[in-house]
């Protein structure tokens, strides 16, 4: 299915806010591969196929029922994640609808989907994402199962562990710059970190939603071992610091955002201390910031979800397009989640974060919702007239598809907050 305008709305409101209890349940599930297999990213990558696992890679569910209606969230240890099969499972088999598979984009995971949602015939590949699905269907399974009492806390705090990688040159055009070893702060960023923790009646933290947006490839091509990257270091130390709590991260608006701490001495001890090292500074700021959580502001109990798939033309051929789906969640009337799949430009982050009229507006960038492909790179429109890697370079979006689709985020929200009217309002 596909839409010819912006405008047309595949799947609308999947219920109708209503008064009720929130519910909330949680499961993990180590989703490492069994043997060797391509890595992910990384073209010139030093070392060829994986060699070994440093740290286990993670699927993390946390499933959130209220005002009768339910849905999941997903946090995976890979690349990127599609996967409509696992979409029609999850409905199927608990009546969830919406599923929101959120992925780290380490550069350290298995690489088992090819550009989008097509068929990949690879035997280890095929198996692999086989196993892969049974495996988060199965967590999702247990979260659901384990669906209690809850309620919602949020914090804010701030860290600069990223810098802009798209340089402005003297030619007025930009460049990235994929190494910065000096550690040079170049901006622009987004340096904020959201916490969504997800309390029992008893105040104890259940799940803690961690919101930050830097690419995950601490670790460079000359890594072939599997390893979740500071992400997945940033949720040992949290976890580890708020007993009890699983920690879950998701990925923002990291396009353009590369971390200040890079592993590039080829030396594995040095590498995996310089991801500790990042790591450890994130997680701790976590641990300190939840502690300063505050409820979230109560509205109107349930969650309302807007699906859509926009038909974008192919930047440098017009005769082609693609299918991008999104998915915009409004969670008790307060909580507004903007899901792209694909890897967005910080400055669309900051544009949702300013312009969504709710207490808290969560951007999940690297996140398929159930329809269309994966978008790839997904610049706004300054960082695509002035190029680089992401920009003008390993693109497809057409020029304009950021803020196309970030409106019809906002007009998504608007409408599941009913503000759009069949008639003419007063003068």
């Amino acid at each position: 299915m596909r839409s010819l305008m912006a405008g047309m709305v595949l799947a609308v409101l999947c219920a109708a806010p209503a008064f009720g209890e929130m519910r909330a349940g949680v499961a993990r599930v180590d989703i490492t591969p069994a043997g060797s297999m391509t890595m992910y990213g990384y073209a010139n990558r030093k070392c060829g196929p994986s060699n070994g696992v440093h740290d286990p890679l993670l699927a993390k569910a946390l499933v959130l029922e209220s005002g009768g209606e339910t849905m999941a969230i997903v946090t995976l240890d890979l690349g990127s994640m599609v996967s409509d099969r696992l979409h029609q499972q999850v409905a199927e088999r608990f009546g969830i609808r919406t599923l929101l598979l959120s992925a780290s984009h380490t550069h350290s995971a298995p690489a088992f989907l090819p550009f989008g949602s097509a068929p990949v015939s690879n035997a280890a590949a095929l198996a692999y994402r086989d196993e892969l699905e049974a495996k988060v269907l199965d967590a999702i399974g247990r979260a659901k199962a384990a669906l209690a009492p809850a309620r919602l806390q949020v914090a804010r705090g701030s860290l600069q562990l990223g810098y802009n990688r798209l340089l402005p040159r003297d030619d007025g055009r930009s460049r990235a710059l994929f190494d910065n070893l000096e550690r040079v702060p170049y901006g622009p960023v987004d340096p904020e970190i959201v916490v969504l923790r997800v309390d029992g009646m008893d105040g104890q933290p259940r799940a803690v939603l961690v919101h930050y947006a830097v690419h995950a490839v601490v670790l460079g091509p000359t890594n072939c071992k599997y390893s979740a990257d500071y992400p997945g270091v940033l949720q040992a130390t949290a976890e580890a610091g708020i007993p009890g709590a699983q920690v879950m991260f998701v990925q923002g608006g990291a396009g353009d955002i590369n971390p200040l701490f890079m592993a590039r001495a080829g030396d594995e001890a040095k590498d995996f201390s310089v991801v500790d090292a990042m790591g450890r500074l994130l997680g701790e700021e976590v641990v300190r910031v939840s502690r300063t959580a505050t409820p979230v502001p109560s509205g109107k109990e349930g969650i309302a979800v807007t699906r859509e798939v926009i038909t974008m033309k192919d930047r440098w051929d017009a005769s082609q397009s693609l299918d991008v789906g999104i998915a915009t969640v409004l969670l008790n009337g307060t909580v507004a989640i903007a899901a792209w799949p694909g890897e967005v430009m910080h400055g669309l982050q900051r544009d949702w974060k300013a312009r969504a009229e709710v207490p808290v507006a969560l951007f999940y960038g690297y996140t398929y919702s159930g329809a269309g492909t994966w978008a790839g790179y997904v610049p706004d429109l300054k960082t695509a007239a002035h190029g680089g890697y992401g920009a003008d370079a390993s693109t497809r979006v057409e020029v304009g598809a950021g803020e196309r689709l970030l409106e019809r985020h906002l007009i998504n929200l608007y409408g599941l907050q009913g503000m759009w009217k069949d008639a003419q309002g007063k003068p």
